[in-house]
């Protein structure tokens, strides 16, 4: 994971044409501030799985706080259903083993101080989609804190529903995140 991580900060730092009147700061995403959660329904019932253990970075401008890119990446084995059962289903049906974790980075992201108005592309199950969401960023102490959510299709990552009583899960998995990073660190 640490590689994939060095590859995203390499990427980052490479693909940004650096404005010459702004100082751009780079910083890794405060993994006690982040987290991931996913929800999903049955007919049955509707469920949520937390990751904690977020990684990534956050590209912005020293100058103005303005978010210039994104990239985070979580380990699919630490997300957390509290239910050991639906979690190994999971692993199961998500490849875990042979595609252990889902990323996102930002392609474009538009930052008015207090939205966010970002595209970028989700690698899932070894398939990479691009994503557009909108997402809130509120200052706390030096952090900011960025909250949204999107909805994935997971049969658009060739990933099969998982089932429960021989009926499948919708198709939709809706993630929510709070990502938290220091400011002028």
């Amino acid at each position: 994971m640490k590689n994939i991580l060095m590859a995203v900060i390499a990427l980052l730092t490479v693909s940004f044409k650096i404005n010459k009147t702004s100082e751009i700061k780079t910083v890794r995403i405060d993994k006690s501030k982040s987290s991931i959660t996913y929800t999903m329904t049955h007919p049955v019932h509707t469920w949520e799985g937390t990751c904690k253990e977020v990684d990534g970075v956050v590209q912005y401008d020293a100058k103005t706080s303005k978010i210039i890119k994104v990239a985070a990446l979580a380990k699919i084995a630490s997300f957390n259903s509290k239910n050991s059962n639906r979690d190994s289903h999971m692993l199961e049906v998500t490849d875990a083993i042979k595609y252990p974790s889902v990323s996102f980075v930002s392609t474009s992201v538009k930052d008015d101080g207090s939205t966010l108005d970002v595209t970028g592309k989700v690698t899932f199950h070894n398939v990479t989609k691009e994503i557009h969401f909108v997402a809130t960023s509120k200052p706390e102490d030096n952090r900011r804190v960025l909250t949204g959510d999107f909805i994935l299709l997971l049969e658009d990552f060739n990933i099969e529903r998982p089932s429960f009583m021989l009926v499948k899960t919708e198709n939709k998995m809706k993630i929510d995140f709070n990502i938290g990073y220091a400011i002028n660190a």
